[in-house]
């Protein structure tokens, strides 16, 4: 949103970006979480942090082309359609039923005060350092999550670990 008032777009029009990315947020829900239940929730939150990665690298490769932020805006709300889908599937699938509305809020939590987080790391390298730093700040979280959850995968692979409530 930021970038897209660089590139020529009226800030009259920022909220058609905002909608922009809407879009296929919403559109690719249903099928990422299809292909959740088909492939593994983990492997495709693989692809969604993968889509992250790419849309950050695009983010500085930004040309004065104002049709190019509002493709950007499509990319990231690919992510965040597969990635916040298919993370609140896992977290049923890693908890016993009778604590995942505490599950379900500590995954909240712990999201809200990253996502908080990132975003001030985030601001902070951009005002101090530029854009280019703090891309690569955004690239490393992307890889760390990958890499993470190709761990995560090799660790549980098969059914995941079940616990019961004493």
């Amino acid at each position: 949103m930021l970038r897209a008032s660089d590139f020529g777009i009226a800030d009259s029009l920022i909220p058609l970006v905002y909608a922009t990315l809407n879009i296929p947020n919403t559109a690719i829900s249903i099928p990422s979480g299809v292909s959740a239940d088909k492939v593994g929730k983990e492997k495709v939150l693989i692809i969604g942090y993968s889509v992250f990665a790419i849309s950050t690298a695009l983010m500085v490769s930004m040309s004065g082309n104002t049709l190019y932020a509002y493709l950007l805006a499509a990319i990231f709300g690919l992510y965040m359609g597969i990635s916040e889908t298919v993370q609140h599937a896992v977290v049923l699938r890693y908890m016993v039923s009778e604590l995942r509305g505490t599950a379900y809020g500590l995954y909240n939590v712990v999201t809200g005060i990253t996502f908080f987080a990132a975003n001030l790391v985030f601001g902070f390298l951009w005002d101090n350092y530029g854009l280019d730093i703090a891309v690569c700040y955004s690239m490393f979280v992307a890889v760390s999550a990958i890499s993470g959850m190709l761990i995560f995968i090799r660790r549980y692979s098969g059914s995941p670990p079940r616990r019961t409530v004493t």
